[in-house]
Parts: structure tokens; sequence; C-alpha cells
């Protein structure tokens, strides 16, 4: 399995209402263990990981009423800053969302810079509205930031994830998004996260 190499295809119902990613992931989480008869459990493991705190917070208090959300692309104003700025091409709006949830999304929002769950530390109480805009990982490597602003392996992130100096092209990591934008940061902090671990998965998966 360490050398093999597969193709996935796999797809949702088009007829169906949009799914959120977390159902997506969801979905193929159920068909690798359906076809590859995969067996896996969670255990905690001390690791670094990241751990979202308050520092100067600029996010809208949401109204109460307001359906929980999270979704690529602009929010309910219809405004897109990557017109202005293509390189911030990652745009994620945000609804009625609490620091908890925001937390436990930014491992899908910030995939390819974080590898490891977040914890919320901002004391923060209620729900947000709010828009994060950032470069993806590879362009943020090019301006020369993704080792400072990546986790160099999913157990050991940046020490100080902010600390690269601002790109004259534009492009923000996610760590300086989050801090500019959202008055929040992430530190590295050494806890017990949650590892999984494969325990048997078949070589040939079943056909189709």
């Amino acid at each position: 399995m360490e050398t093999d190499r597969y193709d996935i295809v796999a797809k949702a119902d088009a007829d169906g209402p949009q799914l959120d990613i977390d159902v997506l992931w969801s979905l193929l989480r159920a068909l690798l263990v359906e076809r590859f008869k995969m067996a896996v459990h969670t255990e905690e493991r001390p690791a670094t990981a990241y751990t979202l705190i308050a520092v100067k917070p600029k996010m809208k208090k949401a109204d109460p009423a307001t359906r929980t959300r999270c979704k690529e692309g602009p929010g309910p104003d219809g405004k897109d800053p990557r017109d202005k700025t293509p390189i911030l091409s990652r745009l994620f709006a945000c609804q009625g969302i609490t620091m908890a949830q925001f937390a436990d999304k930014l491992k899908t929002i910030g995939a390819g810079y974080i590898r490891t769950p977040v914890a919320d530390a901002t004391g923060l109480e209620g729900t947000y509205d709010f828009t994060l805009n950032f470069s993806v990982m590879g362009i943020a490597q090019i301006a020369g930031r993704g080792g400072r602003g990546g986790e160099p392996s999913p157990f050991t992130p940046s020490a100080d994830p902010s600390a690269a100096v601002s790109d004259p092209n534009g492009a923000l990591t996610l760590f300086e998004a989050i801090e500019k934008q959202l008055g929040l940061k992430l530190e590295a902090q050494k806890r017990p996260v949650p590892v999984l671990v494969i325990d048997h998965i078949e070589q040939k998966p079943i056909e189709n």
C-alpha cells in the first residue's frame, strides 16, 4: 500500500441539494471502507498542533436566528475580493458560526496548511459572520512563505506561522489572513490530538 497507486472516481447525487464538504468526505470514507475492507480506530497521541486564540477580533456578531453555514465563495453581499486580487484565490464566507465550529472547520478550509485538529481557545461566545480570503499553499510557497506558514509535517507545525514578511504580489498565507482579516491567531502548542490508525486494509479493492 506504500507503493501502489489508485485512481478513485466518486460521484455524489447531482439531483439532490448541494452537499457540504464534510458530508462528501464522510461518503468517500464509507466508499473506502466498503471497497478496501478498511478497519480503523482513533487514538490520542501527543503532538504539536494549532490553537486558535483571539488578538483583536474584527468579526461581526451574527443574528442568533442565522443558520450556521460556511461555504467557499462570496458572502451574502455578493462581493468577491478575488476580482481585484486573484492571487487570493481561496474565499470562504461563514455565517452564524461559533469559534469552536470555525476551529473545527479550519483543517478542511486550510487544506495544505493544517493537518491536525485546531483547538478553540478564543474565549469568544456567540456566533459570527465573516469572510476569509487567502492564497493557496502552492502560491504561498512560490512567494517564499509556505515553509514558515505551513506545517513541516503533520506533527510539527511552525512555531510562529505569522512571522513571514508581506509579499509584494499580495499573497497571504492562511495564518496571515486569519490575523489580519479576523483579528485571531493560530499558535502552535503541544497537546494530545486524535490520530487515525489503519488496523486493516485490503491491497486490492472489490470491483464496482
